[in-house]
């Protein structure tokens, strides 16, 4: 498997004057005191998980990434 680029949904939430960032798949977090600083952390969180896996891991990661998705629920609060 060649070297690719593959798009990951990442979850923003404001978190003590910044943003928290959680990608589900891998379970990478990351914050930032803004969005922007938030995405590059989890952006380099994500690099360096995939550059410290093994080509197994890597896949089994892809092939979930294939089965998520995501929705709204209602709940009473």
């Amino acid at each position: 498997m060649a070297d690719q680029r593959v798009a990951f949904r990442v979850h923003y939430m404001p978190d003590g004057g910044g943003y928290s960032a959680l990608e589900p798949v891998t379970g990478a977090r990351g914050w930032g005191k803004d969005l922007a600083e938030a995405k590059a952390v989890i952006t380099e969180a994500l690099e360096l998980y995939f550059s410290e896996a093994c080509r197994e891991d890597v896949e089994k990661a892809l092939a979930r990434r294939a089965d998520v998705w995501s929705g709204d629920v209602d709940v009473m609060v």
